[in-house]
């Protein structure tokens, strides 16, 4: 396993001279024995290289994990500046990373990527359950040199122990927790850890339900009604999930002028002739034709014609307090077991993940399973998961260790229109990783490897989104580091090949379908390179600067998508034209520590081209809007600001404080506001105004700007813990058609409150309490997929005990 360093400790020697110093007559002198401390030297590995460890990565363990964990991977990282929840439900969420997800951040478990079809839709799950997870790591740039193109954006990593990498100190330990309370699910965990000779086992397991939860308001937005009667409408209608009749008016005495033929023949005329009443009635005498004065003219009639509002047709209910079908019970259970030799271990694991919940708001009027009624939408998924690891570290002076890791997994998720299965996306894949990590003396550090991936992506039911598709992926990267006194620099390069192929037959898309049907291979050749630069004029301030050139691929949705896709509330259509899409990214950074401060600072700026992204047609098929994937030039900005302060307070414990701010800016890059019909005879240009048209001067559903404040007390056995963010009103708002309206800023404000208490015979019991939303605040984020029809839970408090043994 790990060589030990032993350490000698003639330090503690200056360390214990200098409470005797103002007494050295009173003391006598004697010599302290040699002290020896063994420790193991983490293994060397690509994430530990990548400059983001430094500028622009965050670790939640320990404590920091026990305060953020939610039930969704989205909110339990929601806290770290840059990073905001793609919430979609309260049961559901994923990163979003400086305005990125999806297909763009990566989500792995132990290192190995997870939830493909879940960056598909924001509605199918995560299949990893944030309360199992022993540390969680966050890259905030893109690490595509590392984990490729679905990494532009960035990274998640979930680490549960599952496969042991070292033995235990004891032969068997672990922990056990039960929570519950008011509006929050009811949770039973079990964690155990184990050796046998040299085998280290693992086994956890994890069960969670809620029937509903609860709401300050109306599920539904009040802007939803803003602009009801006005003739754009319609698409706000659709997301606010009910349909809305008008009666037409028109006022004859609003006008001065009437054909004088209306008034010799009456309708009898107008009928014959197919004219309405307003080509009969105009305001100012046309110079061609016989008109006269309107008999029935009253200047004190303000509107000529129009449209009232005759009803609105709720397609699901508007409760108020309640979150309609927001149900949910999670299960996981994983266990795993590794050989501990002297210079590695080889390990294998197995995890079921099943879930069942409700998409709040959601509801359907028409399929083609000829369902009748308004039917709510639910989720039933059921994933198996396969890894092995294996790890190598010889006495070698330039090779650090070589890791091997493979994981085969077997997802299914079904999509239910209430008990009845519509449609499902089911997936199978094979992935393969292997590091070479190394060193060049105390100078050089680096990491060379290559990763594998192959995926089948099936469904079934005649409501599924997409054919079979087959996807295969494989890359070669290497990154290497160099220290020399205060400075630092990196680089690193990756090249890989994409491919996709679908497989239409027996599939039946959406008549609109704008791409190919031809069952033939999509290639994509992708190169991803970074470099970084670090320098630290004295120990307390570092700065930093890093570029990066990252491509990704198309994802199977994005090309073949064909049919009615329940996430997103739209008839979705794939583009078979689609490039690779390239974000060019600079980074700077400053990161000031002195005795018990920290001050950070990062500003980015990120070019895209060929950015793919979904666009409103503004047409609709069988009551759903149209929407195709399509792609531009696309820029994003923004910074983050954090500041962290410990107070020693002495017998009173210690309190440390954190203020924070960040803000994202997503918009095209360029801005074709006012274009002509002669615009249309080219092609780029063409689509450049239509992109401007539909989408205005930012993309839509983007994250709002936030600041906050965030406050740990802990002294002894009690730890008490408390932040209050702004979430500010989105100022930069797209368009999805309509215009975005305001649904104003809000205030979350979280507190947590812990006691340990430690037991005979190695026992720990520790009582918790964790409040979110104690405000009970109507909090709609700007870049949820359902912010008009399930605002954030109202007031939680979610309280239990943990033993650790």
């Amino acid at each position: 396993m790990n060589p030990s360093n032993k350490i000698k400790l003639s330090v503690l020697l200056t360390i214990a001279a200098f409470p005797a110093l103002s007494y050295a007559e009173d003391v006598q002198t004697g010599e302290l024995p040699e002290v020896t401390v063994s420790g193991k030297r983490p293994a060397q590995s690509g994430s530990r290289l990548d400059s983001g460890s430094k500028d622009s990565l965050d670790i939640l363990d320990g404590q920091k994990l026990k305060s953020a964990r939610s039930t969704s991977l989205g909110q339990t990282v929601e806290r770290i500046s840059g990073v905001q929840n793609s919430s979609f439900g309260p049961g559901n969420g994923t990163p979003q990373i400086r305005s990125l997800g999806g297909t763009r951040v990566k989500l792995m478990e132990n290192g190995l990527g997870i939830s493909d079809t879940a960056a598909f839709g924001g509605n199918l799950p995560t299949a990893v359950h944030p309360f199992m997870a022993d540390k969680i790591t966050v890259h905030k740039s893109s690490t595509a040199v590392l984990y490729g193109g679905n990494a532009i954006g960035g990274a998640v990593n979930v680490e549960t122990g599952q496969i042991p990498d070292e033995l235990p100190e004891k032969n068997w330990t672990g922990k056990a927790e039960v929570s519950g309370g008011y509006n929050t699910p009811h949770t039973e965990l079990l964690s155990l850890d184990g050796k046998i000779g040299k085998i280290a086992w693992h086994v956890d397991g994890i069960n969670s339900k809620i029937s509903h939860y609860r709401i300050p308001g109306n599920s539904k937005a009040d802007a939803c009604y803003n602009s009801v009667g006005e003739r754009h409408y319609f698409p706000l209608g659709k997301a606010c999930q009910f349909d809305v009749q008008y009666d037409f008016f028109f006022n004859k005495g609003y006008y001065r002028y009437v054909m004088q033929n209306y008034l010799d023949r009456g309708e009898a005329w107008r009928d014959m002739m197919g004219l309405d009443y307003a080509d009969i009635y105009r305001t100012e005498r046309p110079q061609w034709g016989n008109w006269a004065e309107n008999p029935l003219y009253d200047p004190s009639i303000t509107s000529g014609k129009g449209q009232t509002v005759k009803s609105i047709t709720h397609i699901t209910p508007n409760e108020h307090g309640k979150l309609t079908n927001s149900h949910q019970h999670t299960r996981n259970f994983s266990v795993g077991a590794s050989y501990i030799g002297s210079q590695g271990y080889a390990g294998i694991g197995v995890s079921r993940y099943l879930t069942d919940y409700g998409m709040p708001g959601y509801s359907f009027l028409r399929t083609r399973s000829h369902l009748d009624g308004s039917l709510p939408t639910n989720i039933s998924a059921d994933q198996t998961r396969w890894t092995a690891e294996a790890q190598y570290r010889p006495n070698n002076n330039w090779l650090d260790n070589v890791k091997t890791q493979l994981a085969y997994t077997d997802a299914e998720n079904r999509e239910l229109l209430a008990d009845h299965f519509v449609s499902s996306i089911d997936s199978r894949s094979t992935q393969l990783r292997v590091e070479l990590n190394h060193k060049i003396g105390s100078l050089v550090r680096g990491s060379a490897g290559l990763d594998w991936k192959k995926r089948r992506t099936g469904g079934e039911g005649i409501d599924r989104l997409m054919p079979d598709t087959q996807s295969q992926s494989y890359g070669i990267f290497a990154l290497e580091k160099l220290n020399y006194r205060n400075w630092e620099a990196e680089i690193g390069s990756r090249i890989g090949r994409v491919s996709h192929t679908p497989n239409f037959n027996g599939f039946k898309p959406m008549r609109n379908y704008g791409g190919s049907l031809e069952n033939k291979q999509y290639r994509y050749s992708l190169n991803s390179n970074q470099a970084a630069l670090s320098w630290k004029p004295f120990d307390a301030w570092r700065i930093g600067i890093r570029h990066s050139r990252s491509q990704r691929a198309p994802e199977i949705n994005e090309l073949f998508a064909a049919n009615r896709h329940f996430a997103v509330f739209a008839n979705e259509s794939g583009n078979t034209d689609l490039k690779k899409e390239t974000a060019k990214t600079w980074e700077l950074s400053n990161e000031f520590k002195w005795k018990n401060s920290t001050l950070k600072a990062a500003y980015y700026h990120t070019a895209f081209d060929n950015y793919i992204y979904l666009n409103d047609s503004g047409a609709e098929v069988e009551w759903m809007p149209l929407r195709y994937w399509q792609q531009g030039d696309t820029k994003i900005r923004g910074f983050e600001l954090e500041f962290t302060h410990l107070f020693d307070l002495n017998r009173a414990g210690n309190l440390e404080a954190r203020l924070f701010a960040d803000l994202v800016k997503n918009y095209p890059a360029e801005n074709h506001s006012s274009c002509s019909p002669e615009d249309s005879r080219n092609r780029e240009k063409w689509l450049k105004c239509v992109r401007s048209h539909n989408q205005g001067k930012y993309m839509p559903a983007m994250p709002t700007s936030r600041y906050g404040i965030g406050l740990e007390w802990s002294k002894g056995n009690w730890l008490l813990g408390s932040s209050l963010t702004r979430h500010t009103a989105q100022k930069r708002r797209g368009r999805a058609i309509y215009e975005e309206p305001n649904l104003g800023g809000y205030n979350i404000w979280d507190a947590y409150l812990s006691y340990t208490r430690k037991l005979p015979k190695d026992l720990t019991l520790e009582w918790f309490a964790d409040a979110r939303n104690l405000g009970n605040v109507e909090a709609r984020p700007h870049n949820s997929t359902l912010k008009y029809l399930a605002p954030l839970p109202g007031r939680s408090l979610r309280t239990g005990l943990r033993l650790n043994f």
